[in-house]
């Protein structure tokens, strides 16, 4: 009878063992972080594209429903808490058959209140930024929600650099609004995103169609 070999580890062998199942127990800690830290980063990637997204639909809007009330498209408001300096006193230029002039005298060239406006009961049928204010979006894992306000607009104008406070709100119109869009997750409510920009009260201008 042929004798039977018994197969062994030997010392080498298993040493060598234990070092790589070490290394593997010790790497899995870094690579559940890693893990972790990459989803959190796709997080952070989407919820900034859906909040430009969103804030490319606001920017698109008017800067108020009376910029386009009557013909004359390039209007300047009149605000009533607005900077001195800032008056509606100055004219438009006449560009693309537009009326010219800036014309403040009668109501409709005042800045509107903040909200939305009666009829307005869907956002198909918002007419100006302002109406976005308190409307909210569910997209995959976030909520986006969008505040709109009046901002101070009172400022060194003969300076270089001109600069406004955000956190300073008018009690009645300026000729800045201050829009601000918040994007946070759907589960847990956390804060991923803030995004913010001032829109000013500077008139629109209307492009004729090939049917006007």
């Amino acid at each position: 009878m042929k004798n039977l070999k018994k197969s062994s580890f030997t010392l080498i062998e298993l040493i060598v063992a234990i070092i790589v199942i070490g290394v593997v127990v010790t790497s899995i800690p870094m690579l559940l972080a890693t893990s972790s830290n990459v989803l959190e980063t796709n997080q952070k990637e989407k919820s900034f594209f859906n909040a430009y997204a969103l804030l490319n639909l606001l920017q698109t809007e008017e800067w108020d429903e009376n910029n386009t009330a009557g013909d004359n498209y390039y209007k300047v408001l009149t605000s009533d808490g607005g900077d001195s300096e800032l008056n509606c006193t100055r004219s438009g230029v006449v560009q693309l058959d537009n009326d010219s002039g800036a014309v403040c005298a009668s109501d409709n060239n005042k800045t509107s209140a903040i909200g939305v406006d009666s009829g307005e009961d869907d956002v198909s049928k918002y007419d100006d930024i302002d109406d976005f204010n308190g409307f909210s979006l569910k997209v995959s894992d976030f909520n986006m929600s969008v505040s709109v306000r009046y901002m101070v607009d009172s400022a060194d104008y003969t300076a270089k650099h001109i600069f406004f406070n955000e956190n300073n709100s008018p009690t009645n119109s300026a000729n800045l609004k201050f829009v601000e869009v918040n994007v946070s997750n759907k589960d847990t409510h956390e804060l991923i995103a803030v995004i913010k920009y001032i829109s000013s009260n500077i008139g629109m201008t209307k492009i004729e169609s090939r049917n006007e």
